[in-house]
C-alpha cells in the first residue's frame, strides 16, 4: 500500500468518526477537511492525522464513547486549544487525554478542563521543573524536620560533652552520638541527590529563567514556597510540590500511558 493511500485510509476514518460530532454549529469533518491553508486548519488538521494514525495503529479504542455528552466537551475544548499551539508536544498530550477519556472517562470534567488550561499555558521547560519538584513533597519536608531535629540533639549532646570532667575509655553520650550521627548520615545520603533538581543548571535554563518558571508554577498553585522550614533562605529557593500539583503531574503520566 503506498504512502498516499495509507493516508487517504487515515482521513477517511477520521472524518467517519467526528464528522458526527457538531463543532460551532459545523460538522467537524468540514471543519477539519474542507478549508485549507489558514494556520489553525493546519494544526487541526496535523491533530487529526496524529489521532487518525493512533486509531489505525490501536483496534482497542472504545469508539462508542465518543457521542457520550462529556466527551463531546471536552473533545470540543481540546480542539479550542489545540489551534491555539504549535507545540507537537502538547498536541501528542492533547492526543493522550482523548485517548485515555475514551477508554477510561473521567467523571470530574471540570477538573479536566482545568488541566487542559495548565497545559496549554504551561511550558515544557515548565512542566519539567514541576516534575523535577515532585520529589519534594509532603514526605521530603518530614524529612528535613527530622534532619534538624537530629542536628539540634547532636549540639545538645556536643555540649554536654564539653561539660563531662570524668571520662573513662569514652564519654557517656558516646552512644547518643553514634546513634544521632547515624541518623543524619541516613537523611542525608537521601536528599543529597535530590539538590540538584532544585538548580537551573539541571534543566539547561538561565538562572533567571528558572527563578521566573517557579514564580509562575506558584501562581498556579503547583509549587509551594518552604523556605520558612529554613534557615537563612530566600524566597523561591527551597520549592515544593503541592497535592494539587501532584495530582496534576498524574493525570498527564496516566494519560501517556
Amino acid at each position: 500500500m503506498s504512502k498516499i493511500d495509507k493516508k487517504e485510509i487515515l482521513v477517511s476514518s477520521a472524518k467517519s468518526i467526528f464528522g458526527v460530532i457538531p463543532f460551532a454549529g459545523t460538522a467537524l469533518n468540514e471543519l477539519f477537511f474542507e478549508y485549507n491553508g489558514s494556520i489553525k486548519q493546519k494544526r487541526l488538521n496535523n491533530f487529526i492525522d496524529i489521532l487518525s494514525e493512533y486509531f489505525a495503529k490501536n483496534s482497542d479504542v472504545k469508539i462508542e464513547n465518543i457521542k457520550t455528552e462529556d466527551f463531546n466537551d471536552i473533545f470540543e475544548s481540546v480542539l479550542r486549544r489545540v489551534v491555539q499551539t504549535k507545540s507537537e508536544l502538547k498536541l501528542i498530550r492533547f492526543k493522550d487525554i482523548l485517548i485515555t477519556q475514551l477508554n477510561n472517562p473521567i467523571q470530574e470534567i471540570e477538573l479536566v478542563e482545568l488541566y487542559l488550561d495548565l497545559i496549554s499555558s504551561l511550558s515544557e521547560e515548565e512542566i519539567s521543573i514541576l516534575h523535577g519538584h515532585r520529589n519534594f513533597d509532603l514526605n521530603y519536608e518530614e524529612e528535613i524536620n527530622n534532619l534538624n531535629k537530629l542536628r539540634d540533639e547532636l549540639n545538645q549532646i556536643t555540649e554536654k560533652q564539653k561539660r563531662e570532667t570524668i571520662i573513662i575509655n569514652q564519654s557517656r553520650y558516646h552512644d547518643d552520638e553514634v546513634r544521632v550521627k547515624s541518623g543524619i548520615e541516613e537523611i542525608e545520603d537521601k536528599i543529597e541527590p535530590l539538590k540538584k533538581l532544585r538548580t537551573s543548571e539541571y534543566y539547561e535554563l538561565s538562572y533567571q529563567k528558572f527563578e521566573f518558571y517557579k514564580q509562575r508554577l506558584f501562581s498556579k498553585g503547583l509549587l509551594v514556597d518552604n523556605r520558612m522550614n529554613r534557615n537563612g533562605s530566600f524566597a523561591f529557593q527551597n520549592m515544593g510540590i503541592t497535592e494539587f500539583g501532584l495530582e496534576f503531574l498524574d493525570f498527564i503520566i496516566n494519560s501517556e500511558k
